[in-house]
């Protein structure tokens, strides 16, 4: 693979909002978005799951945005260092203990939002490890909807 390959390959495949000529606010606001419409999903299916459906509460769209704000900034700050303290645990499972971290951030998340009176709560662990897994996957499809090409690059 040519150097001009890998280059063209990395210009094809960069998500439009994410380069330079779009203000970072709109960066922001797209990422918040996705995260707030997979907190809706994870509602949905946490509640669907377990048999007394109030799991995840998210009450009004008040509260779907300050926790879905709240989310990123946890997240933002708390991943990076949780990842690092876990690598080996990483190694271990074969990456597949960031699930796990994913749950504690969004545990921590509703620990923040108790602090500044906002509805949300999750009642345990694995409610909570399903609905970060289904935030991951709402995350992950939309970001490939919001990419310019959605499965790779198009060679011309």
């Amino acid at each position: 693979m040519s150097r001009f390959t890998f280059e063209r390959y990395w210009e094809n495949t960069e998500p439009e909002w994410e380069r330079g000529d779009v203000p970072w606010i709109v960066r922001i606001l797209v990422r918040w978005g996705i995260i707030a419409l997979g907190f809706l999903a994870a509602e949905a299916v946490v509640n669907w799951l377990w048999d007394p459906p109030d799991r995840l509460v998210i009450d009004g769209w008040q509260s779907l945005a300050a926790a879905s704000g709240i989310f990123l900034a946890v997240r933002s700050v708390l991943r990076p260092v949780l990842m690092f303290l876990t690598c080996p645990l990483q190694i271990i499972t074969l990456g597949l203990f960031v699930f796990v971290i994913n749950a504690l951030i969004l545990l921590f998340t509703e620990e923040v939002c108790g602090w500044f009176d906002v509805n949300f709560a999750i009642d345990g662990f694995f409610p909570a490890f399903v609905a970060a897994l289904v935030i991951s996957a709402v995350s992950f499809a939309l970001d490939r909807i919001v990419r310019r090409n959605m499965f790779g690059p198009k060679w011309r």
